[in-house]
């Protein structure tokens, strides 16, 4: 999330604490320390993907249990006064020296290392150069701890050898420190040259390519701090990256720049955390479900055979033991005309048969209404957890996840976190003005319902036919509609649904009085009549073009 540039950056607004005492630690999750003074506060995330140091707000950690690691080097630090606190040349390594005198009055001189190293990344509390212990229990205790560095620092100053077959690409990223693979892409960007091996470069490459490592140098060593977004994530950069093109905001603080692209990611990352989770419950229902529904229609094919036990009953009302053939009946069939046989029911005679028949029959068709009840129950049911699974996949907060998730623990679909208590709040419907008319889209099955249960009878209600997707309601305010604005709310209709990615969706629209909510039906199913249909291309309303 951050290199070794930015963290030079942070550095200078780490300094700041110089000489102040360290009044806490304390742990927040598994990956992620804050250290406590008096003027600020330190967080420390190793996370795979999140690793980072920066100033950032103190967060309320009274009821987060330390590991071993945060006790130990409590004992050793608390009330420890900062001494230094250092970047290891050029690496994406920190070092925070604390000057401690202990109750026996012996001074101590500990130093507390951050190594940013993606999956390797690690917090480790050395004294002179033994390892007194380390966050993630990677290193042996009592080993020996020296970081080791070989490359070019660029801050210093240094000179370029052109005589090596690397791709300039890897050299740059091999040889010079602090150079990532994007940072070889921006120097390859500003210096105009195609990757080729270092000793193949031309002269004026060679110019080029001094002039273009100079250029980030000097962007450097200005203010600002740049985040940028790629593939989903973000991440900080201490110069401007002209091969991305646009960042995402400027900072004049390097930690307040790392701080917001990390509670960005964070979030993301507790959103898809959440959306994969849901998702897996919901399926793994519908999955069972589907196995029930299979069954039930298997039990209803059986049921198909009343009719024919009903025949046989009526057939052996008129017949009598002298018509006993063995294990079977001769039968005069008044609708045929013809003679038929019918199998006795085992160890019964013809009356006790027909008996027997006609029970079967209203046992079989007692047992078919019931099993045609559940089958359009859980038909339903399905409908609304494949309406689950497209709200899961199309929401775009974390608070309509944790909606969505509320609705799944009402249901008793999921568990409710006993220690969740989510306030009432208005639901953030999606809103669009198009021609003067209000049009609001649901973004979950609660929504969906509370738009329908607080717009007026005269509002127009749409939705795409046969398939799950978001309720869509037009603000009449007793004004006759025009079809224009009609065409445009379908076509929202069609966007924020699982037809999205088709054309010439079909959307039914209709007055909000003709919707009606079948009695113990789940959120957002709904029944509606005398609708119309219009057939839209879906468009997405921020780019305003059909897809």
């Amino acid at each position: 999330m951050i290199d070794a540039f930015v963290l030079r950056k942070v550095v200078r607004d780490l300094s700041i604490l110089q000489g102040e005492a360290l009044r806490q630690i304390h742990q927040c999750g598994k990956f992620c320390l804050q250290l406590i003074f008096q003027r600020a506060t330190i967080r420390i995330s190793v996370e795979p993907g999140l690793a980072h140091v920066c100033l950032a707000d103190r967060e309320d950690l009274s009821g987060q249990n330390p590991s071993n690691f945060v006790t130990f080097t409590r004992a050793r630090l608390r009330n420890a006064r900062l001494k230094d606190v250092h970047q290891v040349d050029l690496d994406r390594i920190l070092c925070f020296v604390f000057d401690k005198i202990d109750e026996t009055g012996e001074r101590h001189e500990y130093r507390l290392y951050v190594e940013l190293f993606g999956s390797r990344s690690n917090v480790i509390l050395v004294e002179g150069e033994k390892v007194l212990n380390d966050f993630r229990s990677f290193l042996e205790k009592d080993s020996s701890y020296n970081p080791a560095f070989s490359k070019l620092n660029p801050i210093d100053g240094f000179e370029i050898t052109f005589d090596s077959n690397k791709m300039l690409s890897k050299y740059i990223v091999d040889e010079i420190a602090g150079f990532s693979r994007l940072t070889a892409q921006e120097v390859l960007f500003r210096a105009k040259i195609t990757d080729k091996p270092v000793s193949m470069l031309t002269e004026g490459e060679k110019v080029a390519l001094r002039l273009a490592l100079f250029s980030i140098i000097d962007d450097f060593e200005k203010p600002t701090c740049y985040v940028y977004e790629l593939q989903g994530k973000r991440f900080v950069s201490a110069y401007p990256l002209k091969v991305l093109g646009s960042f995402v905001e400027g900072y004049d603080s390097a930690s307040r720049a790392v701080d917001e692209a990390y509670l960005w990611n964070l979030r993301k990352m507790k959103m898809e955390k959440l959306r994969q989770q849901l998702t897996s419950v919901v399926e793994e229902k519908l999955k069972k479900q589907d196995k029930l529904l299979q069954a039930l229609f298997e039990e209803a094919k059986q049921c198909q055979k009343a009719e024919e036990y009903k025949r046989y009953g009526e057939l052996l009302k008129y017949a009598n033991d002298a018509d006993v053939s063995g294990s079977v009946v001769k039968c005069f069939d008044w609708q045929s005309g013809e003679t038929v046989t019918v199998p006795l029911a085992p160890g019964k005679d013809v009356k006790r048969s027909a008996q027997f028949y006609f029970e079967q029959y209203k046992k079989l068709k007692e047992k078919s209404q019931i099993l045609r009840t559940r089958i359009e129950q859980l038909r339903r049911q399905n409908e609304y957890l494949e309406q689950i699974l497209y709200n899961l996949e199309s929401s775009e907060t974390l608070e309509d996840l944790e909606e969505i998730e509320e609705e799944l623990a009402e249901a008793g679909i999921v568990q409710r976190k006993s220690s969740s208590h989510r306030k009432t709040e208005e639901p953030g419907f999606r809103k669009f003005v198009y021609n003067g008319f209000t049009i609001l889209v649901g973004k979950n099955n609660k929504q969906n319902e509370a738009l329908v249960r607080r717009a007026s009878d005269s509002d127009i209600w749409l939705h795409v036919q046969q398939s799950p997707g978001a309720h869509v309601i037009v603000r009449t305010e007793g004004r006759t509609v025009p079809r224009d604005v009609l065409l445009y709310a379908a076509s929202l209709a069609a966007y924020y649904s699982k037809a999205r990615y088709s054309s010439n969706v079909p959307v039914d629209y209709t007055f909000v009085k003709n919707v009606h909510k079948p009695k113990g039906s789940p959120p957002g199913m709904v029944l509606y009549t005398n609708y119309e249909t219009l057939f839209v291309n879906p468009l997405n309303p921020e780019s305003e073009q059909k897809v």
